[in-house]
């Protein structure tokens, strides 16, 4: 994949693509890697990073989505357990089964205010008792009692709870486990789907912008390059996410069509809290009812989420009310566990892209996806709403298709069963694992088993390309991070279209998400990027304050001393009061 400098060297004055997606989230690049694949000259054009705002903050769940059976969503939860197992087939690399306990606290409470909320007659959420959990598993089981590739649910008794977890609240009656499914690195699978599009004819920009849209031509903003050139398209794809009645300004097409919310997470290091889950999740609720989740994730613990509404989608943050919140809720269902502040090594929030529709609670706000069509100049602008990274692939196909259609071309090929980059040939069992990396042992010796093994996990059989690149290459790790190493680092700059150390720290790697940021390790990262691309002294210091500066505001992660970004002062949609003690609107779900 080239940088975004030589993508955009690919355009040309009054360059023609038949369709143009403004947004490189998961749903955008979806809709490009389907499209290119069916031989459509595609142009994806995103402002940031690829996959940098709500698509690289989900919970890192591949799940169907059991709470939106109360909604009546059924036919969203269906889809989504199908695209799970599609996951768990074509990116085994990434997405891997998760055994969820559900802590149970009654038998019969919710089973009334369930029937009257899927009728619209209550909002409130509440709690739910074993026979309300029991069916909804019931329904879980036998959506994919034609694709099953997990076991069913199980009922557990109070003994069997309070032996399998003696750290939870002794008035746990019971409890229930399922399986759903976990993303190990999201932005990276992102980043497989757009070489995919690439490799099939595609082009892919980041950092550049569509600046001005005038009589059915686009002009498009190079930031790294300040220049811009006019192409002309057909069909627009907006996949801006939150951003989606913005970017119709622009495009002259105003409209309402979204009302996003705020979900944070936060990641803790706490050895006896990831002894105890012992690599299940837990999906409780806390005492207003409203649903959250923990499970282990990269030797920490990821727990997460709020559901806040937010009119700017650019600024928001994890706040400490948000923290307070989190860590209340987790002290609910584990009292015996004593979690810190301090021990919060990283944390992340993104705006969910939901519909404008009339709701009195944020967690009866459909999650299901739409396309809403416009037509300016001639230009037919198609808008996406909605979506879950577990559904991206059924979202674009479902897109590709209707613009397939307005192009009068046939699809060539499905992505159903396709897989993606490093799990391509992937090793199923973990007999044919340990094979397949005895082989590259056996082809690399001057690496370590271990570190094979590691970029193994990262990559999956993409392992195998990484290391034919590194052939004769004079290796050595981070000292600071030594499970990487400057020829993986290499790897990454000069094949995955990566401008600022932001981009490898956030998204190429998960070296910040596990909680491996310090100084030093920060200093080295960013000295090698800054380096590998000859950047001047002036472009290395406005690379490491704008870095320490995002990791320090949105992600709670303090390096040396650096001014704190003022935090912007929006008008609240409900007061602070009534976030916090009323909760209607601090709704937990994925």
């Amino acid at each position: 994949m080239k940088s975004s400098a030589e993508a955009f060297r690919q355009l040309t004055d009054n360059d023609e693509f038949e369709v143009v997606v403004i947004g490189g989230g998961i749903n955008g690049i979806s809709v490009f890697r389907e499209l290119a694949l069916q031989g459509v000259k595609v142009l994806l054009v995103e402002k940031d990073d690829f996959c940098s705002k709500a698509s690289a903050a989900p919970s890192r769940m591949i799940h169907g989505g059991l709470r939106y059976l109360e909604n009546g969503e059924f036919g969203l939860v269906k889809e989504a357990l199908y695209e799970r197992n599609r996951l768990l087939d074509n990116a085994p690399h990434f997405v891997a089964p998760l055994q969820t306990t559900i802590p149970i606290y009654s038998t019969w409470s919710g089973l009334f205010d369930g029937l009257f909320k899927f009728l619209g007659l209550k909002d409130k959420p509440s709690q739910r008792g074993s026979v309300v959990i029991k069916l909804g598993l019931s329904l879980y089981d036998w959506f994919t009692k034609r694709d099953q590739l997990m076991p069913n649910h199980k009922m557990h008794s109070a003994r069997s709870t309070d032996q399998r977890w003696p750290m939870m609240a002794a008035r746990a009656k019971s409890s229930a486990t399922y399986f759903d499914a976990w993303i190990r690195s999201p932005e990276r699978l992102a980043i497989e789907l757009i070489q995919e599009g690439v490799e099939a004819g595609g082009i892919a920009l980041n950092y550049c912008k569509v600046a001005q849209f005038e009589n059915g031509e686009l002009s498009v903003e190079s930031e790294k390059l300040a220049e811009s050139v006019t192409i002309t398209t057909g069909h627009i794809v907006n996949a801006t996410g939150a951003w989606v009645d913005f970017t119709n300004g622009l495009l002259a097409a105003p409209s309402q069509y979204m009302q996003g919310t705020k979900g944070s997470h936060i990641i803790v290091d706490n050895p006896e809290l990831l002894a105890e889950l012992d690599d299940n999740m837990l999906f409780y609720e806390n005492s207003e009812g409203r649903v959250c989740i923990l499970f282990p994730y990269f030797d920490k613990v990821l727990v997460g989420s709020t559901d806040i509404p937010v009119s700017d989608p650019e600024s928001v943050r994890c706040t400490d009310e948000e923290i307070d919140y989190i860590l209340d809720s987790l002290r609910g269902v584990l009292p015996k566990l004593t979690i810190s502040k301090e021990q919060i090594v990283y944390q992340f929030c993104g705006v969910r892209p939901l519909p404008s529709v009339n709701t009195s609670t944020t967690g009866q706000i459909p999650r299901s996806h739409s396309v809403k069509k416009d037509k300016v100049d001639g230009v037919h602008i198609l808008s996406l709403i909605g979506g879950k990274w577990t559904t991206f692939r059924a979202f674009g196909e479902e897109v590709a298709d209707d613009l397939l259609t307005s192009l009068a071309k046939q699809r060539q090929c499905s992505t159903k069963q396709k897989a993606i980059g490093g799990g391509i040939g992937y090793p199923v069992t973990k007999a044919a694992q340990q094979d397949y990396i005895d082989e590259l042992v056996a082809k690399h010796p001057q690496y370590s088993r271990q570190q094979i093994k590691t970029w193994f996990q990262r990559y999956g059989t993409h392992s195998a390309t990484l290391l034919a690149w590194l052939e004769g290459f004079n290796d050595a790790a981070f000292i600071s991070l030594p499970s990487y190493t400057k020829g993986e680092m290499s790897y990454i700059l000069a094949h995955e279209s990566v401008s600022t150390s932001l981009d490898v720290l956030l998204r190429r790697t998960s070296i910040a998400i596990e909680g491996q940021l310090s100084q030093h390790s920060f200093d080295e990262v960013s000295d090698f990027v800054a380096d590998y691309f000859s950047w001047q002294q002036s472009e290395r210091d406005l690379d490491r304050t704008r870095s320490k500066q995002v990791l320090l505001q949105f992600h709670g992660v303090t390096l040396d001393v650096v001014a704190r970004p003022q935090k912007t002062q929006l008008p609240p949609t409900v007061t602070e009061n009534e976030q916090l003690l009323d909760g209607e609107e601090y709704v937990f779900n994925q």
